[in-house]
């Protein structure tokens, strides 16, 4: 039974254990290990939908979602997790454009096979995948000489199962250049619809940052807005990770709010954009 809000503040506030109990019925649902993520993190947002629902216990809570299953993205939305866009923070892209792509396809001039691998961790519903794709496909124009694959992981399978189909809503274009998006989708209805030319570069995977092996032979790594939901040990630990992922002087992108503490790894080639180079 739903209770008043006033009878839940009675009751305190909720416990640990509780809490876990929730969250472990929302990992399975959606087939994501939320309790890899930072605790405090995950709980304050889920005590906030506890009480905007009017749910006295993680208990109830489940039940809430049994009845209205839509629950989960809306929570899945509250912790901000599979929401992005295309050519989030557009200077990071540009910066990449300019500054990132150039440099990967000179160290590749020498090679016999010039194959340029990247990895869009934490992938979402692929709009960074197919970013960096289109801006790739825009340099490689005329280069039928370079091999071009990129692969995007994430841990919700939901998620990638929108990436792949690459429908997507005008609210998703907010900082794409209309010229990409007149050339790479078509629109069919409110639904705009990638072309086969981009989604064929992006290999959608499911992997988990905390628990599977990395990539290997990467010549840039994504990973932005993803390293908020990891507490230090865990951020510490992906670094590595990426580091060993990454080819000799392979860059590193994570986001604006995000740090690299670890300066024998990696140093900046463009601060203000947070990208970096493998030492």
């Amino acid at each position: 039974m739903i209770i008043s809000m006033a009878e839940i503040a009675d009751k305190g506030k909720y416990t640990d254990e509780d809490l876990k109990k929730a969250l472990k019925f929302i990992s399975e649902r959606r087939g994501i290990d939320l309790c890899s993520y930072r605790q405090n993190f995950v709980f304050r947002h889920l005590r906030s939908r506890l009480q905007d629902v009017n749910a006295a216990s993680g208990a109830e809570y489940v039940e809430y979602i049994k009845a209205n299953p839509a629950e989960v993205d809306v929570f899945m939305d509250a912790l901000s997790i599979s929401v992005t866009h295309f050519f989030r923070d557009s200077d990071v892209f540009e910066s990449f454009r300019k500054n990132v792509i150039p440099a990967v396809m000179k160290r590749k001039e020498g090679a016999e096979q010039k194959m340029i691998r990247m990895w869009s961790a934490g992938c979402a519903t692929g709009q960074e995948a197919y970013s960096i794709a289109i801006l790739m496909h825009e340099a490689m124009a005329g280069r039928d000489d370079y091999l071009i694959k990129i692969w995007a992981t994430d841990v919700d399978m939901d998620a990638i199962e929108k990436a792949k189909k690459g429908e997507y809503e005008l609210r998703d274009f907010r900082e794409m250049e209309r010229r990409y998006r007149d050339k790479y989708f078509e629109q069919k209805g409110d639904k705009f619809i990638l072309k086969d030319e981009i989604k064929r570069l992006v290999r959608f995977e499911r992997v988990n940052l905390i628990t599977d092996p990395g990539l290997k032979f990467m010549d840039v790594i994504f990973c932005r807005n993803v390293m908020i939901y990891f507490n230090r040990q865990q951020q510490e630990e992906l670094f590595k990770k990426f580091y060993q992922a990454l080819n000799i002087k392979g860059y590193l992108v994570v986001a604006k709010v995000e740090t690299i503490w670890d300066k024998d790894q990696f140093v900046p080639i463009d601060p203000p954009q947070k990208i970096y180079q493998k030492v």
